[in-house]
């Protein structure tokens, strides 16, 4: 016959407390879901703080003279009046400064490709004598802003018989001298030469074996990978050569030439009562910017946190 052991309760004083891991563990998780919760609603607010503008830069340009000018202000327009771009148009001659600024952007930035991925490749991939400190000249020269250089420019391309055209606007990119207030060469070579010095020196060696020279090297090899900060380039180029003022300012000195940025503070000061036609040409002059960047954030937010990081 079997014999039933009779169950003895056990000691409360030998039964083993519960391990504080699983309430630590949930503590810290709590914390994080708090810290993710204030980050996104701390980004929404500055988020909405940047889109504000830009609404209300639309708005107004959908509203007639006396809802821009209304008080208190109104946020949205009772009826759309989109009659007011094509009178923005009209009041200047939109489609040749259209056409000037297309033209000085794609050669601005043709030109800062250009000259700018050899001379990173030198500085980032190439081993030369003298290579750091000849680096740290043109790391001096982004310290120098456009109005220290914009005077010996001028007399520059005066001597050359070039004010006037866009040939200032033009040519300085292919020989490395983009300059804005906004954007340079030199920040540009700095942003390739920070990414091409992150490769591994291993594909250099191994292309090399291969019978690959630079210019191989460079082209097939290096720039493949580097589409990132070549993609954060062009867009930094073309922004701040669109957007550029001074510039246009100075050379330009015939209307037919002018670019839109130069073409919008002349109707400012033609027009200056007109808000709501200033708001659509505003409009106008910001949307290919704004559809350039949407399409291509992605890679100008890899190119920018992988070219500056090293």
């Amino acid at each position: 016959m079997t014999q039933t052991l009779p169950i003895v309760p056990a000691d409360p004083a030998e039964v083993p407390a519960e391990s504080p891991r699983p309430t630590r563990r949930r503590g810290l998780q709590h914390r994080s879901r708090v810290a993710n919760t204030i980050r996104i609603i701390v980004g929404c607010i500055i988020a909405l703080a940047f889109l504000i503008p830009i609404l209300w830069m639309v708005s107004g340009a959908l509203k007639s003279t006396a809802e821009v000018t209304a008080s208190p202000p109104q946020l949205l327009p009772s009826s759309l009046h989109l009659g007011n771009f094509a009178d923005a148009i009209n009041y200047i001659d939109f489609w040749t400064y259209l056409r000037n600024s297309v033209i000085v952007t794609i050669f601005s930035v043709a030109g800062t490709l250009f000259a700018c991925i050899p001379a990173a490749y030198a500085f980032g991939v190439l081993r030369w004598r003298g290579r750091d400190a000849t680096f740290g000249v043109v790391l001096f020269s982004m310290m120098l802003p456009f109005p220290a250089v914009m005077v010996p420019l001028y007399l520059i391309f005066r001597k050359l018989g070039m004010i006037g055209s866009l040939a200032p606007l033009i040519g300085p990119p292919f020989v490395g001298q983009f300059l804005t207030p906004a954007f340079s060469s030199a920040l540009a070579i700095f942003l390739l030469r920070q990414f091409l010095s992150q490769l591994p020196y291993e594909l250099v060696e191994a292309a090399k074996v291969d019978g690959a020279g630079p210019l191989r090297l460079l082209v097939q090899i290096m720039l493949p990978m580097a589409k990132p900060v070549l993609v954060t380039v062009t867009i930094m180029t073309a922004l701040s050569s669109w957007t550029a003022l001074i510039g246009p300012l100075i050379f330009l000195n015939n209307e037919s030439l002018s670019t839109l940025s130069l073409g919008l503070q002349q109707y400012q000061s033609q027009h200056f009562t007109d808000y709501n036609l200033l708001l659509a040409a505003s409009t106008l002059f910001v949307l290919p910017v704004l559809v350039l960047f949407i399409a291509t954030q992605r890679y100008f937010t890899a190119g920018v946190t992988q070219g500056a990081v090293k």
